[in-house]
Order: structure tokens, then C-alpha cells, then sequence
């Protein structure tokens, strides 16, 4: 029987929260993972309505991407798009 890779709670848990707290700050985005640009943990792209403000979402990003890394000990790399109809 194989055995099963044990999850990691921790990660799942800052995922949880990371696209939460996104989903709570600004209604119709879409957060997708993302293979990574270069040594962060975790990267996604983060697809908004072109009515929201990009600078403003993505320093809501920054200050969540911050919270986790200080909490869970993980750097997570925002990447904010425009949504493609």
C-alpha cells in the first residue's frame, strides 16, 4: 500500500489565509498558484476586475504576503493582473 506524503499544515494554512484575506478585501478576484519566478515558496497571480485599483490591490497583497511570511515563515510572491475577458 503506498504511503501517503504527510500535508503540510502550516502551508495549507497560510494559503487558507493568504487567499481569505484577499477574498474579503475585494469581491471578484480570482487567485490562481503559480509556478514560482525564482526562490519564493509560493508565487500566484491574482486576476482583478479592471474597476479596482491595481496599486491599491497590490499593496493589499505586499501587506499580506508580509503577515505570512512572518507568521508561517513563508515568502509568497504576488503577481496582480487585469482580468482578460
Amino acid at each position: 500500500m503506498p504511503t501517503k506524503k504527510p500535508i503540510d499544515t502550516a502551508l495549507v494554512e497560510a494559503i487558507t489565509q493568504f487567499v481569505d484575506a484577499l477574498h474579503q478585501h475585494y469581491y471578484g478576484i480570482k487567485v490562481q498558484l503559480i509556478s514560482n519566478y525564482e526562490n519564493e515558496d509560493l508565487a500566484f497571480e491574482i486576476a482583478i476586475p479592471k474597476k479596482l485599483s491595481f496599486e491599491q490591490v497590490l499593496e493589499t497583497c505586499h501587506k499580506e504576503c508580509i503577515l505570512a511570511e512572518e507568521k508561517y515563515d513563508l515568502f509568497i510572491f504576488p503577481h496582480v493582473v487585469y482580468e482578460t475577458c
